[in-house]
């Protein structure tokens, strides 16, 4: 089924309704009020303990880490964006996930034929006016709504398996760049679940970034408490 729906300034384009999606929706293309200010974790720990090991797939995958197949042999792909778990096995599973960054959500919607199972989305504006999109993946549950902005640090949903029963809890997070979103979110075409890994690696380069990378780039810097003086003369 196709609607028509609003893109951008002003523009209407024909888009197709999710209808293998038990909760179909469009991918919007919303722009928040509130630029980025900082960045936070999507759960609390170290960022070199929650985070894949880029060694060990079965610690969960980095940025453009080669994938391997289930019995560890390479597949030829490569993987787009960060695997996050602080636990073994199902220990994850239930955790509550943040929002990365000020951020309007965009989609979140259930897709378990694409092994990202439930997903949401989320468009970040930064100063400079570059807009990136934050993708949460294997979601338990997501406990946002399409449309509403969210602060860093929010709760946006639970750390899941769903898309991929036969693997462990963790929270898959990539970025994309506008690029990805235009022509492959939405349009003609929308499919919030295009995640393309058995292609060249520049060409991943041209549609997401690391997300680690930009957060930590984007911490907010951790002050010093203040000391309070008091003279005492004699």
């Amino acid at each position: 089924m196709l609607q028509l729906v609003a893109f951008g300034a002003g523009r209407l384009v024909l888009s197709p309704m999710l209808e293998n999606s038990p909760n179909p929706q469009e991918v919007l293309d919303l722009v928040p009020k509130k630029y980025v200010t900082h960045s936070v974790w999507p759960f609390a720990g170290d960022s070199e303990t929650i985070m894949g090991d880029s060694k060990n797939p079965g610690l969960g995958y980095t940025h453009l880490m080669p994938t391997v197949n289930m019995d560890m042999t390479p597949d030829g792909g490569h993987h787009i964006g960060i695997d996050f778990n602080w636990g073994h096995h199902d220990e994850d599973c239930g955790t509550p996930l943040k929002m990365i960054m000020n951020g309007v959500c965009v989609f979140a919607a259930d897709g378990d034929w694409k092994q990202l199972g439930k997903i949401a989305i989320f468009c970040h504006r930064f100063p400079d006016e570059t807009l990136l999109y934050s993708r949460y993946a294997h979601l338990d549950s997501w406990n946002v709504e399409v449309g509403k902005e969210y602060k860093a640090g929010e709760i946006i949903g639970n750390m899941g398996k769903s898309g991929w029963d036969n693997g462990f809890c963790h929270l898959h997070l990539d970025l994309g760049k506008r690029e990805v979103f235009e022509k492959h979110y939405t349009g003609m075409w929308a499919d919030a679940w295009y995640y393309p890994h058995k292609i060249p690696t520049y060409y991943v380069e041209r549609f997401y970034v690391d997300p680690a990378k930009v957060i930590e780039e984007n911490l907010r810097p951790v002050r010093p408490p203040r000391r309070h003086f008091r003279e005492f003369y004699i």
